[in-house]
């Protein structure tokens, strides 16, 4: 805890009206997220609007203080905590009126809040499973993606604008076909080394690690390197969001998988255009849920290996083409599937949402399932490869884990239940996540495809991305925040930073 005289060193910021809070209850309250990592900052801003973002900025560049931009902490991988001064957006709650298919709302505001307003009409599909509590700001910061980005895209598909503040205090509206604005000579140097970087990059279908050097090159829009940034550069203030057609009919399907190594020829028979959702459940998940021995399932999912829950919608008017589909693929596996519609789909997709409650409630005695390798992602045909090196790897480190997640974008959320009574926990935990990032690096993934990079994976990125790829993340962020006081320690390792810094037996915040 920070001395008396440490706390009067950081006096409140000229020209700020926001709340600016010192005392150890409000730092206390801040230094903990949804993710295992526990931070203590040296205090917590609430900005009132956009002005109180730019003194705090240019505040905090003069006083060589650097700022962690934070949401609602639903995080996992630890950008949201740190040794710093907490930016929260919470205030920032204004909602604009939908015009045609957009909407436009301040960065505090939640998804489920945006895809309410919305309406009947209209969806943000690209919502994940906290939508209830995380922030658009958030969101956008993270790149994030839930169940249906499988057929709808993350968050970066649907970020028609944002307003931002720079790390040099100024505010900027950056949308799309804006060009690169002052950022043109920055965009030209990246294109000098990009053919070697484009060559190495990831063959992932989503991706919410490192800076988003392709999609800046492709459409030179800045708002592309913004989105994704994990606000290392720059404070997302409003958000312009396109919306899309809410579907009229839904159905959704579990089909059991005979092993884990059928899962990509599983995923690939079933893919179709209207396919908006293509999840997997682990057999470990099976096992621990209840489900193999509950009456309307048991039958259908008992001895297999996984099972995929599928959504199709009507949005390209294949919907029974779709379903037609799912039932061929049961039939040359020989599996029962259940399938609904309309109501009784939610109670389907209780199946995969209830998830953590399962896990937490199952976790045994003096263990923690602690989210520390979380949301790796790999090309959808090494899936099974990645399930079964993540297998061994546990196995090896004596090390219980449920694994689920989405099947269609090799993206897979990994559970492990740690035995914090061991004295060397933490030295366990070390060795499963440099082992998996070498396998992942092995399989040509990332380490995020949805919650970012965050304090824990960005000083494993060395080993998942080339040289000449991080030295342009470098370039990125000496370039956009020379003075390095926007999240430091985020997707840009600092020098002699620990993954593990941090990392508590106490688990997330939910």
């Amino acid at each position: 805890m920070l001395s008396a005289r440490s706390r009067a060193t950081l006096p409140r910021p000229d020209h700020f009206r926001g709340d600016f809070l010192t005392s150890a209850v409000a730092r206390r309250g801040a230094s903990r997220a949804s993710g295992p990592f526990e931070m203590l900052p040296l205090a917590v801003a609430r900005p009132w609007d956009t002005e109180d973002v730019v003194s705090l900025v240019r505040w905090a560049t003069a006083a060589g203080h650097a700022l962690v931009p934070r949401g609602a902490g639903t995080g996992m991988p630890g950008g949201n905590v740190g040794p710093h001064v907490i930016l929260e957006v919470g205030a920032f709650q204004d909602i604009g009126e939908v015009r045609g298919d957009t909407v436009t709302v301040g960065s505090g505001v939640t998804g489920a809040t945006v895809d309410e307003v919305a309406g009947n009409a209209l969806t943000l599909p690209a919502l994940p499973s906290s939508a209830l509590r995380c922030t658009i700001g958030g969101m956008v910061a993270n790149n994030a993606a839930g169940a249906r980005s499988y057929g709808y895209g993350s968050i970066r598909a649907w970020v028609e604008a944002a307003e931002v503040v720079t790390a040099e205090g100024r505010v900027m509206w950056l949308e799309r076909g804006g060009g690169p604005g002052p950022w043109r000579r920055l965009l030209a140097e990246l294109r000098s080394g990009w053919a070697r970087a484009e060559a190495t990059w990831p063959a992932v279908r989503k991706n919410s690690s490192g800076y988003a050097l392709g999609h800046f090159l492709d459409t030179t829009d800045a708002l592309d390197l913004i989105v994704g940034s994990e606000g290392t550069l720059g404070v997302v203030t409003r958000v312009r969001l396109r919306l899309a057609p809410r579907p009229d009919s839904r159905h959704v399907s579990l089909v059991p998988v005979p092993s884990q190594e059928a899962l990509p020829g599983v995923v690939a028979s079933l893919s179709g255009p209207g396919v908006a959702a293509c999840e997997f459940l682990g057999e470990r998940y099976l096992a621990l849920s209840g489900l193999l021995d509950h009456p309307t399932y048991a039958d259908a999912l008992r001895g297999g290996g996984a099972a995929v829950l599928l959504e199709v919608d009507d949005r390209h008017g294949t919907l029974e083409t779709d379903v037609a589909r799912v039932r061929d693929v049961a039939t040359q596996l020989g599996v029962r599937v259940l399938s609904a519609s309309g109501g009784e789909a939610a109670r389907l997709w209780q199946i995969r949402h209830v998830a953590s409650p399962v896990i937490a409630a199952r976790t045994p005695p003096g263990h923690v399932s602690m989210q520390f390798v979380e949301d790796s992602v790999v090309p959808p045909h090494a899936l099974a490869r990645y399930l079964r090196g993540l297998e061994n790897i546990l196995f090896e480190e004596e090390t219980d884990a449920v694994m689920f997640g989405h099947a269609g974008d090799g993206n897979v959320h990994v559970n492990p239940m740690i035995d914090v009574r061991h004295p060397k926990w933490k030295e366990c935990v070390g060795r499963i996540l440099h082992r998996t990032a070498v396998l992942v690096s092995g399989l040509g993934g990332t380490l995020s495809g949805e919650h970012g990079d965050g304090r824990i994976r960005t000083p494993l990125n060395p080993m998942i991305w080339e040289p000449e790829v991080m030295q342009m993340f470098k370039t990125v962020k000496a370039t956009l925040d020379p003075s390095g006081i926007l999240n430091p320690g985020v997707i840009v390792p600092v020098k002699g930073q620990d993954p593990l810094a941090g990392l508590t037996a106490l688990g997330g915040l939910g």
